[in-house]
């Protein structure tokens, strides 16, 4: 009986220091979960990690047309003001459709700001982003700059 509760008390001790993912059991890739595992999309240039999710993250707001959950990805501006939500619908407009399709990413050389360039196949013509990187220098995170009216 004191080996059962040993036991019990192991487990019980487990489970609140962090075992719960035990009963996780949603396998569900991160990258389903963001939305960016339909995009059809190729890459060209030097992008980071960083880099590169944040503009498969821009794009598969695009492909969803999720205005507002792409102005919540821009980089500096009033998220809720004007211009930043005006430039997500606009892109969302522009840009919806022909996400759909095949897409190529060039990236400019990594820095703490990127270029790309985004053609769609049939698309209406290229789109051009800056990405911003987010925290200090060390940290490879970036947003969109969506402000700028790009």
């Amino acid at each position: 009986m004191r080996n059962v509760r040993t036991v019990a008390a192991a487990l019980t001790a487990v489970l609140a220091l962090g075992g719960c993912d035990v009963f996780d059991t949603d396998k569900t890739p991160q990258r389903a979960k963001d939305g960016i595992t339909g995009l059809q999309l190729s890459v060209t240039g030097m992008p980071t990690p960083g880099s590169l999710s944040a503009v498969e993250h821009v794009l598969a707001r695009i492909q969803s047309r999720d205005a507002d959950g792409l102005a919540e990805l821009a980089e500096g501006g009033d998220k809720n003001g004007g211009t930043v939500k005006e430039t997500a619908r606009s892109w969302v407009k522009t840009w919806g459709d022909a996400a759909q399709k095949p897409m190529t990413a060039d990236f400019s050389e990594p820095d703490r700001s990127v270029s790309v360039e985004v053609t769609f196949e049939g698309g209406p013509g290229t789109l051009s982003m800056t990405l911003r990187g987010r925290g200090d220098d060390n940290e490879d995170a970036y947003g969109v700059v969506l402000d700028e009216g790009k």
